[in-house]
């Protein structure tokens, strides 16, 4: 048995539970040591006989993945092992390959996957004891808790009958001592309430003990133990008012052990008797000294507080509010938990009394709102919890709701700037401004409810209290006002302008109502030059919801009334008046900004369970919240609208009766032109003029607003000009689509030519985000409910799943004769299912009989109906009607990750939702989205999950299948042109102007991407007609039509910061967890959302978001962080067989979803560090000459392959095997292998030294390679091949013009004719490789000098590498599928595999350096260091962050991604300093440096340490 001064440390150090473990652990030795010994000697010898015998037979023929690991496997990672393996773990590389860690990094062997459960032990028939054998242990122990039982119900008689006798001194103290040990270890069964009910009077008798401290302690110490036991055993305590004497004690305080075992008593009373406690003056008891004790014990203190004020009453105040004082002192403690726990007694008491001004009043004082004022700062060095910090701002509402004190005194600590800092920091993820708490939490919410306090209620409104005596302040305290407006009113525009959801936008826009009503004239004419309000209210207005205008007009009406026709023109110039109008008479709205008007709901019917009128009310039991009749009256908005209109803008003569300015007609004008011409079939130079036209008037000087750029219907002439479905409209002549598409290609030549010179496309660019940001309707779908049960699916499949589940009622369309109807019961249905999924499992149960005999459908057995890749790649099977196949779906639904394959088969069904025909690439969730999102403005978690939605279905026509348009195979890159046939996506809807918008923001991307093809092809075609004569001119630069510097004006922040709030949420576990437009704008415009953001899709799409939504504190070096740990699996590696053990790596783990950490065998480091290296060694391995992977793989004696352009693999013909006496297969299974390992450094997190040419990325990512790629790799061959194309169209173009005479046609390379080159049809530099063979085919002359560029071109980027691709390609995806990274560019692609290459400088490193253990900044050894590596070249850098890190390459985001940050501590030396070297710790990114003498004796030591100190890790 453990002693009771062991228990009391278990308890108080580490808890209930920890105590219990101990108790549990004894007990079963105890109950082990008196079973019988021959029993279990016989059941011990069979059972081991078997498993040493099925393991000796087995142990061979197992894979090393299915092996036990020993003990010495299973250590936590760390970046020094302290055991070496022992000979018996090192001598076999095939039993010690895998070794395996659990996430966590614990000793235990849970870390195993499920495949080791089984083989761990051999087969489980070995350890399966018979039926007799299992009854009998059963019997035995039954028998030993009656035994346990008995005994304990004696001693606690003996006990109590010593406790009761007269006896005193040594023997009640021995009493008491065997209580508690018994106690200790008994169980709830074992203390019967009449026990309980009969020892608690003796024990709080005893407790009042006056002369023996022992007794009282134990006494005490017994009561604790009974209450944990037996928690219902509180009520006995509290009928013998063993609260009162608990309390007595704790304020006699004579000895410290007896009031914190005091303390220990109450908090177990509090949990189940609150009020009693309170009653009693518990909270005073307990708070009286707190000072007195240590963290812990305060902790424990305060814990009884919180119980209390959970379930405070709802009669009188003075029990807990005397205690107020107290807790605003506690509030200044430094510990965060104890602070929490103060902050959670003060939330839960302002709940309580928020109906009472007197107590709130009470409660502003002694210094509370300073304390929460300083907490809620962001700044603020306590860190609360989040829901914590939410309450806190729900606590400084219910005071400002109740108290004048409150509010001046929020007003003078300058709260406006505090919660203007919550409402907007800078998000570090993608560098704009952001809301920090939307789409998180209610915290957003909370904030702009304490803002509404502040202000007073608007003469418009109902009266509120205090409204006068607010009003009366601010009046006498101006400059109160105008803080805070010039700190909240630009955030406030910026909140709204994210695009929040329509409660934020609602809050916001009450905030700058109020603060524009009650602030002077003066003052909002100062305010009002530092943002453009007119666009703001013109934004405000696209909105449909009739509550968020309603409060648009308002604002508007007083800034007209209070600044005296200074914004007229402004409102008329961005469409404010426009959107007035368009309220009065829904019919004269646009099709642009505000054609949404006609479907507002301007009746008092909300859709709503909640009207936006009641979202910030204080009191959340408002009856008319309850009644939820909406606060606006019928047709208000007309009425208003006309109003505004009468008073300031029909009485102003510079306003146009239509409301719109001059330039907006211009444009206008210009747009219907340009349609009317293409209407009629203008020529081509005609349309040209007038877009030249269009132009200049967007360029010009005139200022163009965002409002007149759209209403003008510019983007939709454009869209129509360039469209390819809108130029084959006027195709009639015989050439067919061939036409269709030389005109596309000849209008969006022209389109791209007007920014080489003349117009700037940056400014257009603007024009075209600022327009997108005006009319894009996209929606935020934010799940509010942090904890979703689990679900069970029917549909497609039945499964557990944490997801909630959509209720569904199918049925077939009306009409339809030919199915029949599934079922007339609500279904259950996965909501990230898509309708291929769906359709598989109801084609079999509603086609007729005719129907299944006469076509094959999509699946006439429910087996691998499934939703993820893994799933169906494993063969796991989900019949109907299998419970075995259910459970197992069960078991595995925690660890696949969401995927939705389109189907390969042909679609039988069309799906309907409410009438209107589903998109079947979507998700049912994202389907039930953009049906509500249609009708109404905001989507409600109601709508979503609690509503039944009606989905019909019927056999799908032929007319339905729709073929894509064909591609357009000409010169000119075909990347650029297939833009022009390609959709957007179904989210976007067509024609509107935010399609418009996106297809020319896709159009002008490309063309900025593929500007050195554009530029190449262009003065190819300047030399075929002359205009060049030397082809020197042929060759382009490679400067864009925009600078690389204003790469990211293609990023729309409003996107962008939609895209993180949407995958914030907690069902963002997967791509189909979010709305539609998410994915399909991800598709078609990924460069509208930042890298960083793409990044954080990118890791959603492939790997999945698990359920836990933890921040990783592992050591991943990438700029991707992980959102949760993964399992981690160690492997043991050879130095000396790097390729070697990379392919057994990935043999065993390249398709299991766990990071791999690298030990090196006869070495101690493992970790972070030796698996950067490993990565790093076997890039470098990859580029060893003599391969055969890589051009340029001629130089054996050099160690790697030299390419300054980059590696790019070799061609090899398509007909050979052998080259060199390399074996082509052998060729392959590297690339295979090159593949696995590239996947798998992206999943890990892991940098690579893999210089890569551009083209090769382009590659991975999925693109077409041109002839103007070549220059990548190759610029020699690329220069030769685009001179030879421009002799070749200089030929066509002579032909063309009837210009055949024998000198001109036979072109002349540099002064020789192209037969004199005596070029065969080799492939340059590979002689073995025949391009082609048979006549006219030996040599190149200016005849067949096309086709052999074309065979080239082939060899080099597509016919020849081809085998090698589909090889990277096939090993890449049996990681993730490697078209996940296709919204990467070829730029950011190397960023993600290889890391950041950056210049370092004195500032930047010492803000990114941590300094600790004897150095600081200013530390000379430190100066020293700096200024050392500073002055390193690249390659001395590359081995300075390979010697740190373990990689060459510093982590995507450089220096200040690094994790854990670059530490530089001073190394103690035992001999001379100048003649130790440095030494690391990669783990940590741990630098050990010497104080060195001298600056260049640091230098010399630095150098001599990276070059000479790597290949290995041991201890230093």
């Amino acid at each position: 048995m453990l002693n009771l001064e062991a228990m009391r440390f278990l308890e108080v150090g580490f808890g209930v539970a920890a105590r219990m473990v101990v108790v549990i652990i004894f007990w079963y030795l105890e109950f082990l040591l008196q079973i019988n010994n021959q029993f279990l000697q016989h059941t011990t010898t069979q059972v081991m006989g078997n498993r040493g015998q099925k393991r000796a037979e087995t142990i061979d023929e197992l894979p090393a993945d299915k092996r036990t690991c020993s003990s010495l496997e299973f250590r936590a990672s760390s970046s020094v092992a302290p055991v070496e393996p022992t000979a018996s773990t090192s001598t076999n590389q095939t039993h010690d390959h895998d070794m395996e860690t659990s996430s966590s990094g614990s000793g235990s062997g849970s870390g195993r996957t499920d495949e080791d459960k089984d083989s761990a032990y051999g087969s489980c028939d070995s350890d399966e004891m018979d039926d007799t054998e299992q009854r009998k242990n059963r019997h035995a122990m039954l028998d030993y808790q009656r035994q346990r039982l008995s005994g304990d119900q004696t001693k606690f008689k003996r006990v109590l009958s010593i406790l009761n006798g007269e006896i005193e001194g040594s023997t009640q103290e021995d009493a008491l001592r065997e209580l508690c040990e018994i106690l200790s270890f008994c169980t709830d069964s074992s203390l019967s309430s009449l026990m309980a009910n009969s020892l608690s009077p003796v024990l709080i008798k005893l407790a009042g003990h006056e002369n023996n401290p022992e007794i009282m302690l134990l006494s005490i110490r017994a009561l604790t133990y009974i209450c944990d036991n037996h928690p219902r055993s509180s009520s006995f305590i509290v009928r013998h008012n063993g609260v009162s004497a608990l309390c007595q004690r704790l304020l006699c305080i004579e000895y410290e052990d007896v009031a914190e075992q005091c303390l220990q008593a109450l908090e177990k009373i509090s949990r189940e008797q609150p009020l009693p406690c309170l009653e009693a003056g518990a909270i005073m008891a307990v708070l009286t000294y707190i000072d007195f004790f240590s963290t812990s014990i305060q902790r424990v203190a305060l814990s009884t507080v919180v119980n209390i004020c959970e379930k405070l009453p709802s009669e009188g105040f003075s029990n807990f509010m005397d205690a107020v004082p107290k807790l605003c002192q506690l509030l200044q403690y430094e510990d965060n938990k104890l602070v929490e726990h103060v902050a959670t007694c003060l939330i839960k008491i302002a709940e309580r009394v928020q109906q009472s001004p007197e107590m709130l009043e009470e409660l502003s004082k002694h210094g509370l709102i300073h304390q929460v004022a300083h907490l809620i700062d962001v700044n603020s060095k306590t860190t609360l919890s989040h829901s914590v910090d939410t309450g806190l701002i729900g606590l400084l509402v219910k005071l400002a709701s109740g108290s004048m004190m409150a509010v001046r005194t929020l007003f003078d600590l300058n709260i406006s700037s505090i919660l203007k800092d919550i409402l907007s920091t800078y998000d570090l993820s993608h560098g704009v401004p952001s809301p920090r708490a939307v789409g998180q939490s209610n915290q957003a919410h909370e904030v702009l409810k304490l803002l509404i306090q502040l202000l007073p209620v608007v003469a418009r409104n109902d009266e509120v209290p205090l409204a006068e005596e607010k009003t009366t302040f601010l009046v006498n305290n101006p400059g109160f006002l105008q803080k805070f407006g010039n700190d909240l009113l630009h955030v406030l525009i910026q909140v709204v302008d994210s695009g929040v959801d329509l409660y934020i936008c609602y809050g916001c826009l009450c905030v700058i109502d109020k603060l524009i009503y009650y602030i002077n004239s003066d003052t909002l004419l100062e305010l009002l030059k530092q943002t453009n309000i007119s666009r703001f209210l013109a934004g405000v207005f696209t909105r449909k919801d009739r509550h968020v205008i309603m409060l648009a007009l308002n604002i508007s009406d007083t800034i007209l009334q209070k600044t005296n026709d200074v914004f007229v023109d402004p409102f008329v110039k961005e469409g404010v008046l426009f959107a007035i109008d368009a309220l009065i008479v829904p019919e004269k709205g646009s099709n642009f900004m505000f054609s949404m008007f006609s479907d507002i709901q301007l009746s008092n019917n909300s859709s709503r369970k909640r009207c936006l009128c009641y979202s910030f009310d204080n009191c959340k039991s408002s009856s008319a919240s309850e009644s939820l009749d909406c606060k606006l009256e019928k047709d208000c908005l007309q009425t208003l609208a006309k109003s505004i209109r009468k008073n300031y803008f029909e009485k102003n003569e510079s306003t146009s009766a239509n409301g719109t300015t001059d330039i907006l007609e211009k444009l206008k004008s210009l747009s219907t032109q340009l349609a009317s011409m293409m209407t009629h079939n203008m020529v081509e130079e005609e349309c040209d003029r007038v877009l030249h036209l269009i132009m200049s008037h967007l360029n010009g000087s005139d200022v163009i607003s965002t409002f007149e750029f759209v209403e003008s219907g510019i983007t939709e002439s454009l869209f129509k000009y360039l469209s390819s479905v809108e130029c084959c409209r006027g195709v009639s002549d015989s050439n067919g689509s061939k036409s269709q598409q030389c005109i596309a290609e000849r209008r969006l030549k022209t389109f791209v030519r007007l920014f080489w010179s003349n117009f700037s496309l940056a400014e257009f660019i603007s024009k075209l985000q600022s327009g997108l940001s005006s009319v894009e309707d996209f929606p935020v779908v934010l799940n509010t409910v942090s904890k979703h049960r689990n679900s069970y699916t029917t549909v497609p499949f039945r499964r557990c799943t944490t997801n909630p589940c959509m209720k569904v009622l199918f049925g077939k369309v009306d009409g339809e004769s030919t199915l029949i109807d599934y079922s007339e019961d609500v279904q259950n249905v996965d909501p990230f299912s898509d309708f291929d999924a769906i359709e598989k499992f109801l084609w079999p149960k509603v086609c007729s009989v005719s129907n299944k005999d006469d076509e094959n459908g999509p699946g006439t057995s429910q087996n691998n109906v499934g939703l993820t890749s893994s799933e169906s790649s494993c063969g796991n099977e989900f019949p109907s009607d299998s419970m075995e196949d259910e459970q197992s779906a069960i078991e595995k639904d925690s660890s696949v990750t969401i995927k939705h394959p389109q189907s390969t088969g042909t679609a039988h069904l069309s799906f309907y939702l409410e009438g209107k025909q589903i998109d079947r690439a979507l998700t049912l969730y994202q389907a039930v989205i953009c049906h509500h999102k249609a009708q109404y403005d905001t989507i409600t978690h109601t709508a979503l999950w609690n509503e039944v939605h009606k989905v019909t279905y019927q056999k799908t026509s032929d007319s339905e299948k729709v073929n894509s348009p064909d591609g357009c195979h000409t010169c000119w890159p075909f990347a650029l042109k297939k833009l022009l046939f390609s959709e957007i996506g179904s989210a976007v809807e067509k024609p509107t102007p935010c399609y418009n918008i996106l297809f020319l923001l896709r159009i002008l991307e490309a063309a900025n991407r593929f500007r050195f093809h554009i530029m190449s092809h262009e003065k190819i075609n300047e030399f075929a007609q002359g205009r060049i004569s030397d082809l020197d001119g042929v060759r382009a630069s490679d400067e864009g039509i925009l600078g690389t510097t204003l790469r990211n004006e293609f990023i729309n922040s409003r996107l962008t910061e939609k895209l993180e709030q949407q995958m914030r949420d907690p069902l963002s576990i997967s791509t189909g967890g979010m709305p539609s437009w998410c994915t399909q704008l991800m598709a078609s415009c990924p460069f509208l959302f930042s890298f960083e953001a793409r990044c954080k899709y990118f890791r959603l799409a492939a790997f999945g978001k698990p359920q836990s939504q933890t921040r990783s504190s592992s050591g991943s070096n990438s700029g991707i962080q992980n959102d949760t740990p993964m399992p981690r699996k160690k492997f043991l590696v050879y130095r000396h067989q790097i390729l070697e053990s990379a392919a057994k790596m990935m043999d065993l783990h390249a398709n299991q979803k766990s990071v791999l950490e690298v030990k090196y065998d006869e070495e101690v480091g493992t970790g972070l560090g030796p698996t950067l290296e490993f990565f790093t060694l076997v890039s470098n391995e990859f580029q060893k000459p003599g391969l055969g992977m890589w051009r340029g793989d001629n130089l054996l004696d050099s160690k790697i392959v030299e390419s300054s352009s980059g590696l790019f693999p070799r061609p090899w013909c398509p007909s050979s095997s052998v080259s060199n006496d390399i074996e082509f297969s052998e060729v392959k299974r590297k690339f295979i292998l090159m593949g696995q390992i590239i996947a798998k450094a992206l999943h890990d997190g892991r940098v690579l030294d893999l210089p890569f040419s551009k083209a090769f990325y382009k590659l991975i990512l999925g693109q077409e390679l041109t002839l103007y790629d070549i220059q990548s790799f190759d610029p020699v061959l690329s220069k030769t091949l685009i001179e030879f194309q421009a002799l070749v169209e200089r030929r066509k173009y002579l032909e063309s013009v009837g210009e055949t005479s024998a000198d001109d046609l036979d072109s002349c390379f540099r002064d020789t004719k192209v037969k004199d080159l005596h070029l065969d049809f080799t492939l340059p530099g590979y002689p073995d490789y025949i391009l082609a063979s048979g006549p006219n085919k030996e040599m190149v002359d200016s005849a067949n000098l096309e086709e052999y560029i074309e065979l080239v071109i082939d060899a080099t980027i597509n016919s020849g590498i081809s085998r090698q691709m589909d090889a990277f390609k096939s090993g890449f995806n049996q990681v993730f599928p490697i078209s996940n990274l296709q919204i990467f560019t070829d730029e950011e692609l190397e960023r993600l595999l290889c890391g950041e290459s950056e210049i370092w400088n004195s500032n930047q490193l010492s803000d990114l350096i941590k300094f600790d253990h004897g150095y600081t900044a200013s530390s000379p050894p430190i100066l020293h260091f700096l200024e050392v590596i500073q002055e390193f070249d690249y390659e001395q850098q590359k081995a300075f962050v390979k010697f740190v890190t373990g990689a060459p390459r510093l982590p995507l985001g450089g220096l200040a991604a690094l994790n854990p940050k670059l530490t530089i501590v001073r190394k103690h030396c035992d001999n001379m300093v100048d003649a130790d070297l440095p030494s690391v710790m990669t783990c940590a990114n741990y630098l050990k440096l010497p104080p060195y003498s001298s600056k260049e004796t640091m230098k010399e030591k630095l150098l001599c340490a990276i070059t000479e100190g790597q290949g290995s890790f041991h201890l230093s």
